[in-house]
């Protein structure tokens, strides 16, 4: 009976001892800032801890690095795992109860922690000044011959200007001149593409110039083919007007993530990711084209 209450003393002892904290180092921040999130696990060893799979952790986030379980002895013993994550929207966002699991099959939670992504730079001053009263200047009028000679350059500009116009206007109607290309829109992209291809962004690491182009190719293309508003939209409101129109393919949001990510928080893709998404738009061209058009884009006719 003694060694028996003795063992349910140690388990007791084991569980209150064990605790997990989750930190962050700040919770209010501007639109593509980026903030660690730690994960601390006290009372356990570290080969002991069943870390929760990463893709399910953060929904509401962008996960630009996380490192090993890292064990600190000082001044308490623990195991800690950090998270680099940002957001590119603004607004309240929830990060909700994690869950670590143990060798033992116990089960350990944490509290749940918000954070707010702002539109605006952040006033940490928080000082306020009484507003000055203006001040009383006297009005002199020889001050005006200081300024005849720049009103008369003025108006002479302006007449010249208008007489100009007059001149050029009267000779002949600009014709309103039609935007879009005079062959196919599929033809005209993939030709597009191929020009991509060969300014070689990827080998002088100019990668910020190949995918801010690699968009602007994809997004004209789909505002031509289906006249949405895909080129001034947000990347959340692409997104939609995607969803709207049934196109779901899995290599959507991995391409949408990596744009946002070089472009905002100046991330390094692979090249072998950038060369997928360069093929991916050139396949999705073609899947979704109005006219024939071969694997082979090398032998199509430049626009004139």
């Amino acid at each position: 009976m003694r060694s028996l209450y003795l063992y349910i003393s140690l388990i007791s002892y084991s569980l209150f001892s064990q605790n997990i904290v989750l930190d962050i180092d700040t919770n209010a921040l501007r639109i593509g800032e980026q903030f660690n999130l730690n994960l601390k696990v006290y009372g356990l060893e570290k080969d002991s801890i069943i870390w929760p799979n990463i893709d399910s952790l953060f929904q509401e986030f962008e996960l630009l690095d996380h490192s090993s379980p890292l064990l600190s002895l000082d001044p308490d013993t623990y195991v800690s795992k950090n998270y680099l994550l940002t957001s590119f929207d603004t607004g309240k966002f929830s990060i909700p109860s994690l869950s670590i699991t143990t060798l033992f099959d116990d089960s350990l939670f944490t509290d749940s922690l918000n954070v707010y992504f702002l539109a605006t730079p952040i006033d940490t001053t928080n000082q306020f000044f009484d507003i000055k009263p203006p001040k009383k200047i006297p009005f002199l009028t020889r001050e005006l011959a200081t300024y005849f000679l720049y009103v008369l350059l003025l108006l002479f500009l302006v007449g010249g200007i208008f007489f100009l116009i007059r001149y050029f206007t009267k000779k002949e109607i600009v014709q309103v001149v039609d935007l879009k290309p005079s062959i196919p829109i599929d033809i005209y992209f993939l030709n597009k593409l191929n020009d991509l291809d060969k300014k070689q962004y990827l080998k002088s690491e100019k990668y910020k110039d190949f995918y801010t182009e690699l968009s602007e190719i994809f997004r004209g293309y789909l505002e031509m083919r289906f006249d949405i508003p895909a080129l001034e939209s947000s990347t959340y409101e692409l997104k939609g007007l995607l969803s709207d129109l049934k196109i779901q393919d899995k290599w959507l949001n991995n391409f949408f993530r990596n744009n946002d990510i070089v472009k905002f928080a100046k991330g390094v893709p692979s090249d072998e990711d950038s060369v997928l998404f360069l093929e991916s738009v050139k396949v999705f061209i073609q899947n979704f084209g109005v006219s024939d058009v071969t694997a082979d884009t090398d032998n199509v006719d430049k626009e004139k």
